[in-house]
């Protein structure tokens, strides 16, 4: 948020063509126990060093914000498969 109230989306660029640098990044981990059991773990990670004593589930969030910001669907068809998603 700025000075003004509004907020704004911002990132850095490189290069002669102005490629955009992402602030963040994703992970989806769909994994699938010997059991048959899915569990599902998402994270996203900032574009920059991270002090690596800081805990992995720090970073995790629901799937659901990945999926709206990215525009992507992850998980319809392992819904399918299960109701018992962890």
């Amino acid at each position: 948020m700025e000075a003004d109230g509004k907020m704004y989306v911002k990132y850095q660029v490189i290069g002669k063509s102005h490629v955009a640098v992402p602030t963040h990044f994703f992970k989806v981990l769909i994994l699938e126990k010997p059991g048959g059991e899915i569990e599902l773990r998402s994270y996203v990670m900032p574009n920059c060093p991270v002090d690596e004593k800081l805990p992995l589930e720090r970073f995790l969030v629901p799937i659901e914000s990945i999926e709206r910001a990215s525009g992507l669907l992850f998980v319809p068809n392992i819904l399918k498969r299960t109701s018992n998603l962890k």
